[in-house]
């Protein structure tokens, strides 16, 4: 079933490595509760905002968010950290412009699945280290912690020739950070992923840390589940539940 649709704009915003493609996405109805920063998933490599234009939707629609859908640089051609940076850059955007998205005094909250969950969890400790007031990081099966083995074409084509340096950034690995202050944080992710163990660190990570955590354990889910809403009713139980996390979150 496709999901209704509210008012769509694709857009181009500045950015360190130059302009950045976006497409804000405003709930159906009513008035929005505050914005979301949105980075999808796809290894670093591929994905875009039309691949995870329902991902969007949804939020936009369940948690009643003007979403921003950021289409960042991609390795190989653009490796660690530009599409990060883009990241980044989209967030501080957001928050200077919050009265044309989700309205000036609403929430900001950044959020993604899987790479675009790294990106998310990377620009959440930036915000707090840059004094942008986050309500909420959404991080959908994450990966947090790049300096394990994974799979060394993702990390060749992201990383290039200076994974040993790089992977140990923050930035790269949000899990190696001084986590204490960060925005509260969702995280959904079931045993089946290969991500599982990862996200459970950082989950213990953010507990230690002290920060206000939602932790939504899936038992029968995969990675990439956020993608299969239209296929498998578990799928869309457990998109719509985060979906519903974020909104009792900010709302």
């Amino acid at each position: 079933p496709k999901l209704p649709t509210g008012r769509i704009e694709r857009g181009s915003i500045d950015g360190p490595n130059g302009p950045i493609t976006i497409e804000t996405v405003w709930p159906v109805e009513g008035q929005p509760l505050g914005t979301l920063v949105y980075y999808h998933g796809g290894g670093w490599i591929i994905g875009d905002i039309d691949s995870h234009q329902a991902h969007a939707i949804r939020f936009a629609n369940r948690s009643r968010v003007v979403v921003v859908n950021v289409d960042y640089r991609l390795a190989p051609e653009h490796p660690f950290p530009q599409g990060v940076d883009d990241a980044i850059a989209a967030a501080k955007w957001a928050a200077a412009n919050l009265a044309r998205l989700g309205g000036e005094g609403r929430p900001l909250c950044v959020g993604g699945d899987s790479a675009g969950g790294n990106f998310a969890a990377a620009t959440a400790l930036v915000c707090r280290d840059s004094g942008i007031k986050l309500a909420a990081q959404v991080l959908i099966y994450p990966a947090t912690d790049m300096t394990g083995v994974g799979n060394p074409d993702i990390r060749k084509a992201y990383f290039g020739d200076n994974f040993a340096r790089d992977c140990r950034s923050p930035k790269a690995s949000p899990v190696l950070a001084d986590l204490a202050g960060v925005a509260p944080a969702i995280l959904g992710v079931g045993p089946h992923d290969f991500l599982y163990q990862d996200n459970l660190a950082f989950v213990a990570a953010l507990r230690k840390a002290k920060v206000k955590l939602i932790f939504r354990e899936f038992p029968t889910l995969n990675h990439g589940f956020f993608s299969y809403t239209a296929i498998a009713p578990a799928c869309a139980a457990a998109a719509d539940l985060i979906c519903d996390d974020l909104r009792g979150l900010i709302g």
